[in-house]
C-alpha cells in the first residue's frame, strides 16, 4: 500500500511539472510562498512576488482538476477539498510556477 501511495505521489508531481513554463531569463520568474502548509482550516494564502490577478490551479495526483480559481486575494478558501496531498499552480503574466499542497 506504501509503494502504491508513493508511486501515485511520483506520477502527480511529473504530470504537473512536465506542464511548467521556464523563462529563459535568470533574474525573472513568479515566485511564491504557501501558508500554512499542510492545511488545516480550509484556508490558505498564496503570496507572490506580483500584485496582479491570478489564475489558481488545484491538481490531485492523477493530474485532474480539481479547483480553478481567477483571483486577485491571496486567501484562497478549499473547504471543498477532501484532505490528502494536490499540486499548486499559479499563474500570473504568463508565468508558471508549481508547488505540493498538503490538505489534513
Amino acid at each position: 500500500m506504501k509503494r502504491i501511495f508513493l508511486l501515485i505521489c511520483f506520477i502527480g508531481t511529473v504530470a504537473v511539472s512536465a506542464q511548467e513554463v521556464k523563462s529563459n531569463a535568470p533574474d525573472s520568474g513568479i515566485k511564491f510562498r504557501l501558508h500554512p502548509n499542510p492545511v488545516y482550516d480550509g484556508v490558505v494564502f498564496v503570496k507572490s512576488n506580483y500584485s496582479t490577478p491570478r489564475t489558481i490551479r488545484i491538481y490531485d495526483l492523477f493530474g485532474k482538476i480539481v479547483l480553478e480559481r481567477r483571483t486577485e486575494s491571496e486567501r484562497l478558501f478549499l473547504g471543498s477539498l477532501v484532505p490528502g496531498v494536490y499540486m499548486l499552480q499559479l499563474q500570473q503574466k504568463g508565468e508558471l510556477a508549481t508547488k505540493k499542497l498538503v490538505i489534513r
